[in-house]
Parts: C-alpha cells; structure tokens; sequence
C-alpha cells in the first residue's frame, strides 16, 4: 500500500546553521586567543631581553595575554551564541 500523500515530513529548523560554520566560528576564536596570547609573551620576552631583566616582562605579558586572551574569547562567544 501506498503511503497517503498528506502526512508531512518533519521540517529540518532552518535557524540551525550547519556544523562547518560552528566549526569555523570556535576555531576562529581559539585561533584569536591563541595569537593574543602568543603576542603579549613576545612581547615581554623581547622586552626583557632589551632591558636585560630577568623574566619578569615576560611573565607580565604571559598574564595579560591570557586575561585578554579569555576576555575576548568569552566576549566573541556569548556575541555568537
């Protein structure tokens, strides 16, 4: 027997973006956070090395790098959710 023609098909939500653009979207924040982070520990690291100091730019920049870092993750987050 065939199948009536007005059952309906369950509709797939179209406000659901596909998987590749989440995807996209965390790789890109975790890719962000990562520079920040790795910017402000050379920059402290050159810094140190330039006033001859022992690593005490360098860990600065690491700390603010990463509050930044975390700051601007979490930012970027709730704005795309």
């Amino acid at each position: 027997m065939d199948k009536p023609t007005s059952e309906k098909k369950p509709e797939k939500n179209k406000d659901k973006e596909p998987a590749y653009m989440s995807y996209a979207k965390y790789s890109g924040i975790a890719f962000q956070t990562g520079i920040v982070i790795g910017l402000f520990t050379w920059g402290g690291y050159e810094l140190d090395e330039w006033l001859e100091t022992s690593p005490i730019f360098l860990a600065v920049g690491l700390f603010v790098g990463l509050i930044l870092g975390v700051y601007y993750s979490i930012k970027d987050f709730i704005k795309k959710k």
